[in-house]
């Protein structure tokens, strides 16, 4: 009886713990799958933070809903903030448009535009300032391919 008590206690400890466990492998930007760089952990499958300094979240909104909310995060920023750059970033071959800031030793990148026809409004915080393709590392080269 004791064997059999001590077996469903481990069990349920595995069961327990195994689940907490699940690792989010891949993030899902529109149905593109970009793998979860070695050593960084994801949030969701929209949103990895602190990856080598590097934070990217993005989220899907109806066309008038990605106008409305960008242009007030970006006013809330720019309120906040002496430099404001425009910047344009490809992501699987659609042009994101959207602003750059420096806050500190911080930029801070807010993208918006249509990925296969969902439009999508991307975060992105890093230490590096992102004006050129070489500038984009780690999970950056996952999800862009061109700068400019």
């Amino acid at each position: 009886m004791k064997n059999i008590f001590t077996f469903v206690l481990l069990f349920a400890t595995i069961s327990f713990y195994g689940q907490d466990s699940k690792r989010i492998g891949f993030l899902n930007l529109v149905g593109n799958h970009i793998q979860v760089p070695r050593g960084c952990e994801a949030q969701s499958e929209y949103e990895l933070q602190a990856c080598n300094g590097t934070s990217i979240k993005w989220d899907y909104y109806s066309d008038d809903m990605l106008s409305a909310v960008f242009d007030a995060t970006i006013e809330a920023f720019a309120a906040s903030s002496s430099s404001k750059t425009e910047v344009i970033f490809t992501s699987f071959g659609s042009p994101l448009k959207g602003y750059k800031f420096k806050s500190g030793t911080t930029f801070q990148y807010f993208l918006r535009g249509k990925i296969k026809n969902q439009p999508v409004m991307i975060n992105l915080g890093t230490p590096s300032d992102i004006s050129a393709n070489s500038d984009l590392d780690g999970v950056l080269k996952l999800v862009f391919e061109k700068v400019g």
